[in-house]
């Protein structure tokens, strides 16, 4: 078998596999031989059918099977032996045709490879940037607080219904005579947010009512014409709500308005539990804590994505952009199109060229992922994905490792922990070699910022 590489620019070439009579004949008749020993053919002994007959039954599969074995053995041994840094697939080249296959003929197969651009890392103390450092206000915690009394206030009675108000009431179904329907639809203690119905006209109307009285009204408009929620509230099924008379009796039972909340302890408890925080500077205390947090979380998130971004930019990273788009399109013809192929390369574009720098950095200081590196990245990913229902306090170490290890073994889950930690490690790398100049910032400013940097980056998002 011979093989040559011919590069035809830093970021593309060709290998070429050239396969011999000599190279696939023995093991081809090996195999023919082995299996006529186990043929089973009518009219024949077991095993003794003619070779010839055995030949025309199996002899293309398994000559395309021991060629198509040489071609990719001889392809990736030579990418694997000579250290060939490639990007995407090595792809068979348009002018590669072969329309039959014969035991007496000679074969070469043409593979065009993408090859990953070499590049000098240039990052030092010289370059400079800015990590914001936003400072909560007292409004802000002020308005916290707020939402907080609203949050967990206590529902009450109320006499006569307000716009704000939740009403509890009896809907039942009437007839083209105005009167209950006999075997229509009949539903008890259905709850309403009055300000939630968008017709005016009859949000309006349930203002002003006492227990007891009743008006009647569309029940379609009552549920803002949402026949899932109509399914629920009313019991039945989805599919009937369009069969519904349009005109149903309301009969108010409760009236339920929002109380205030009073600053005392059991305030205090039901937000961060019993005798955390006894007071009401104890507790603006302990939200400007949390927001401040938050904020460092999300400033250290934004100084971490410009960083990667500027240096990519910075290390002016070519890709074989022509090649990498054909192999798109061949081996996922299901999402990239010639349609839409301009468009939905570019995240793929950017996420090779962000792995790209990652393993330059890596290599080049001799980092290593270690398996406390991808458990640590996924204890953290579950902390956090816990952290998002307001459940990650209640974790102890044990019960975080039985969430994880089983995780661990799964392929998927695995390889995108591994990411994560491969991340992290460049990061803590970059942030140990640039220099980080902290910059204080109104919390209110931040968030623009913020605002502005998820815009821009959520118009070139890739998948990571």
């Amino acid at each position: 078998m011979n093989v040559t590489f011919e590069k035809k620019d830093a970021l593309n070439g060709t290998i070429s596999v050239g396969i011999s009579t000599e190279d696939y004949l023995p093991s081809y008749e090996k195999k023919l031989k082995d299996y006529g020993k186990k043929a089973n053919i009518p009219g024949f002994r077991a095993g003794h059918a003619p070779k010839g007959m055995i030949e025309k039954m199996v002899g293309n599969s398994l000559l395309l099977e021991e060629i198509n074995a040489l071609a990719s053995k001889g392809l990736f041994d030579y990418i694997e032996e000579n250290k060939l840094a490639i990007l995407g697939q090595p792809i068979l080249t348009e002018d590669t045709k072969i329309d039959a296959l014969t035991k007496d003929a000679n074969y070469t197969f043409n593979f065009d490879l993408g090859l990953s651009p070499e590049i000098e890392l240039n990052i030092s103390k010289a370059d400079v940037y800015t990590k914001y450092a936003p400072v909560t206000s007292d409004e802000m915690i002020a308005e916290e607080i707020e939402r907080m009394k609203k949050r967990f206030a206590n529902l009450v009675d109320a006499d006569v219904s307000e716009v704000n108000d939740m009403i509890y009431v009896t809907l039942s179904e009437l007839g083209e005579n105005g009167e209950i329907l006999e075997g229509g639809v009949h539903a008890e203690n259905v709850p309403v947010a009055i300000n939630t119905i968008k017709l005016d006209e009859l949000k309006n109307s349930l203002v002003g009512l006492t227990k007891g009285t009743f008006v009647d009204l569309n029940v379609f408009a009552l549920f803002n014409n949402d026949e899932v929620e109509m399914s629920h509230a009313l019991g039945i099924q989805k599919q009937t709500v369009s069969d519904l008379n349009t005109t149903f009796k309301l009969t108010v039972s409760e009236i339920k308005r929002t109380g205030s909340s009073e600053m005392n302890q059991e305030f205090f408890d039901k937000i961060y539990g019993p005798g955390v925080v006894s007071s009401e500077d104890e507790l603006k205390e302990k939200i400007r804590e949390e927001l401040n947090a938050y904020f460092n979380q999300q400033a250290q998130h934004l100084l971490e994505h410009e960083l990667f971004d500027s240096l990519v930019a910075k290390h002016n990273i070519s890709l074989p952009d022509d090649f990498l788009k054909r192999w798109l399109m061949e081996r996922h013809a299901d999402k990239f199109t010639a349609d839409n192929l301009e468009e939905a390369y570019k995240p793929e574009a950017n996420y090779l060229k962000n792995h790209i720098l990652e393993e330059k950095i890596l290599t080049s200081n001799d980092l290593k992922v270690n398996d406390e590196d991808i458990k640590q990245a996924a204890i953290n990913h579950t902390k956090q994905m816990f952290g998002a229902y307001g459940g990650a306090q209640g974790l102890s170490d044990e019960i975080l490792m039985s969430i994880v290890e089983p995780q661990l073994q799964k392929e998927d889950f695995r390889s995108r922990m591994i990411n994560v930690a491969v991340r992290l490690k460049v990061n803590e790398w970059l942030l140990n070699t640039i220099t980080i100049e902290n910059k204080e910032i109104s919390a209110d400013e931040f968030t623009k910022v913020m605002q502005a940097h998820n815009q821009q980056h959520h118009a070139h998002a890739h998948e990571e």
